[in-house]
Order: structure tokens, then sequence, then C-alpha cells
């Protein structure tokens, strides 16, 4: 079948409405395409967006629960009487107290004054969080019936006094038996180095 010049003419709003279409579909296509990237690419900055509030929170979160736990262990320490002057009144009558409920024989003592703590006992310095860490050391010379005995006298002593109690040393020799020792049923004699650790609020 052939076209002739008058069929073209009958055709040609045809082809033009033909073309005007294709021309329509294909913008409307490109539109599609671009719309779709714009919101992939929104999705993905939504999504990234709320992945980051998230950690933000769970951040948030874990550092809440540190500072809960802060709290909780300040108060604790406070509670024990580590927070605050050093009570050597007390210290000394706990020791009398623990010396008679475990009916020692000989004890005693003396404390150095008191001093920032050294590295030897908290590596780092005696600074903490506004506080200045502070040590009294304490010489304490001490006869007892057998080396329990003097463990449990150190641990009601930690358990009773308002400081961090910390033994640095303790050497103990056997008591030689002489005629003047027959009331005395101590058997080892012990010299130990304590150190009384308390926390102060720094200037």
């Amino acid at each position: 079948m052939k076209l002739d010049a008058k069929d073209l003419k009958r055709l040609r709003w045809a082809i033009a409405f033909l073309v005007i279409m294709t021309l329509v579909g294909g913008v409307s296509v490109w539109t599609t395409l671009q719309l779709k990237g714009g919101a992939e690419k929104t999705h993905r900055e939504a999504a990234a967006a709320r992945k980051d509030i998230q950690t933000k929170l769970a951040r948030a979160r874990d550092e809440e629960q540190e500072l809960r736990d802060k709290i909780v262990r300040f108060q604790a320490l406070k509670d024990r009487g580590y927070i605050g002057p050093e009570r050597r009144l007390d210290w000394v009558e706990a020791i009398a107290r623990v010396k008679a409920a475990r009916r020692i024989s000989r004890l005693d003592f003396d404390f150095a004054p008191q001093r920032p703590v050294d590295a030897s006992i908290l590596p780092g310095g005696g600074t903490a969080g506004g506080f200045d860490i502070m040590a009294s050391q304490m010489r304490l010379q001490i006869q007892v019936l057998h080396e329990g005995e003097l463990l449990a006298f150190l641990s009601d002593l930690r358990n009773t006094v308002q400081a961090l109690l910390q033994v640095r040393s303790c050497t103990i020799d056997r008591i030689a038996p002489s005629g003047t020792s027959r009331g005395n049923s101590a058997q080892l004699k012990a010299e130990c180095v304590l150190e009384w650790i308390t926390l102060k609020e720094g200037k």
C-alpha cells in the first residue's frame, strides 16, 4: 500500500499527536524517575537521621545509667564516712572496741600526719572528681595467738571504721617464750603499716 501526498496530509495531525504523546510519555517517565530518585534519597537521609537519633538516645541512656551508678557509689562512700574530714578520735575508739572484743592482750599504734595519697597507693594521683584522696598512715604493733586472729582484727576494723583501710605491709614473728610472759597467751607479734584513706572536697 502506497501513501500519496493527500494521505500524508490527512495523517499529519495523527503523526503530530503521536509525536507529542511520545514526548509527553518520555517527560513523564523522566519525571517519575527523578521523583523516585528524590524519594529514595529522602528515605536514605531520613533513615540515617533516625539511626543517628537512636545512637544518640542509646548513648544518652548509657550516660544516664553511668551517672546513676556514680551517684549510688558516691552515696555509699558518703554513708560509710569515707567523704569528709578524717575522724581520728572515732578511729581510736573503734580500735579500742575491736581490741576489747577480740581480747587482744597487746596493741600499740601511732598515726602519721594526713597527706595526699602517693602513686604507690593510687597510680595517677590523689585527685578524683573534684575530691582530694587523702591518707593517714598508721604503724601497728600487735600480739596475737595466731594469724587468723590478726586477720579477724583487721577485718573487724575495716568493717567498723569510717575510712577505707588498706594494709600496706605486715611482718609476723613468733614470740620467744620467757618466764615473764606466762600470763600472755599470744604466740605471734606483728608489725603492720596501714593506710586510712578518706576523700575531702578539693579547693
